[in-house]
């Protein structure tokens, strides 16, 4: 029997829908655990920001894109071995081969997908992360600068410094309402400020109150006053963080990246950091298509009766496991020598290379490799 052009792309749609059903069920198993571990780790942020818990599950939504860059290179590899093995087990991969099916045929539907999701991460890293990147650190930026929210909880007595009480019905965005003050802070004078409405604002570092439509009374001395004011101006005595931050090397596009000296986002110091980050965006992606050729030469470099084997499977995860070690151990090194960036590239490029050779190597019929270890 031989295959014709119609059913070599039946058996590529039958391999690369069962590949891309497992990578969507893996993926998305891993993705949970990752974010799950993230919220269990920024939980203490949580709770010392007064953070809503929905807004937290988007804050921490914002590390979705870069862990699926981190994950998706694990969970191709992993599906790749489990289904090729399936195939090989059910002995579906040796009828496959024995009817005149290449590895190239065989490995088509791996590396086409391959390629598409290393196009997907592409666009992630040089698009999607920066803008993620941003929104994410200004969060927790805006979250550590929210005076209200730090200082000053809704339905509390909240004692700002020593002497000083606050007390507010409510609180949105700076934004006070039914608001009672006891002020304390000099000796032999109690004030009692009460406001409908107030706005912290910020002026010279400093954090005040400006407060609408309220009374003052006040006790100095055994004396007391008491007065209206429809505008007041409440001094907290409490000195305001810094209201600009500096942008990290994540946070950059490729080309912000490339000028950050010029730009004055790093330093001479600090620049090997931001190249770091640049190659990073380009070579990382590339993970897809080299794991998913240590597992396809798992598969097809063994003999054909044992490609089921788990020995195979241990020891390409040792190879992957390996690539990436090595991958970090370069990226660490490029931090200290970053004239050293073009050994990554060719590094990844001559892996590929000599991957798709070894792959592809084999010119002789399947057909007859069964016959010959069926004669063995």
């Amino acid at each position: 029997m031989k295959l014709n052009f119609k059913n070599i792309k039946i058996i590529d749609k039958y391999i690369a829908k069962q590949i891309l059903f497992g990578l969507l069920i893996v993926s998305s198993i891993l993705l949970g655990i990752a974010w799950f571990s993230q919220i269990i780790r920024l939980l203490s942020y949580l709770v010392n920001n007064n953070i809503g818990f929905w807004a937290f599950l988007k804050m921490t939504s914002l590390l979705l894109p870069d862990l699926l860059v981190i994950i998706f290179p694990i969970a191709l590899f992993a599906v790749i071995l489990f289904i090729y093995n399936k195939l090989a087990s059910d002995k579906e991969l040796i009828i496959m081969e024995a009817v005149g099916m290449s590895v190239r045929d065989l490995s088509k539907p791996v590396l086409s997908l391959s390629v598409i999701i290393t196009l997907i991460c592409f666009f992630i890293t040089l698009y999607i992360s920066p803008i993620y990147a941003t929104k994410y650190r200004t969060f927790l930026f805006d979250s550590e600068n929210d005076i209200s929210a730090l200082l000053i909880q809704e339905g509390e007595f909240n004692q700002i410094t020593d002497g000083l009480t606050i007390y507010v019905k409510s609180s949105t965005d700076n934004i006070l309402s039914d608001i009672f003050i006891n002020d304390q802070r000099q000796k032999n004078r109690v004030r009692t400020i009460l406001a409908e409405r107030g706005i912290v604002s910020t002026s010279n570092k400093n954090i005040s109150l400006a407060l609408v439509n309220g009374s003052v009374q006040e006790k100095s001395h055994d004396k007391y006053t008491f007065g209206t004011f429809e505008k007041y101006t409440a001094d907290l005595g409490v000195i305001a963080k810094n209201s600009v931050r500096s942008k990290r090397p994540s946070e950059l596009s490729i080309i912000e990246l490339i000028n950050s000296k010029e730009l004055g986002y790093a330093t001479e110091e600090s620049y090997s950091k931001y190249l770091v980050e640049f190659h990073k965006r380009l070579i990382q992606p590339l993970y897809n298509l080299i794991f998913a050729l240590i597992a396809l030469l798992a598969i097809f470099k063994s003999p054909l009766n044992k490609r089921s084997n788990s020995k195979n499977m241990i020891f390409s995860v040792f190879g992957m496991i390996g690539y990436q070690m090595l991958y970090i151990s370069m990226f660490n090194m490029l931090r200290i020598h970053p004239k050293m960036y073009p050994v990554i590239y060719l590094f990844s490029f001559l892996s590929i290379v000599v991957m798709l050779k070894l792959l592809y190597s084999d010119k002789e019929l399947m057909a007859k490799r069964i016959k010959s270890t069926n004669e063995k």
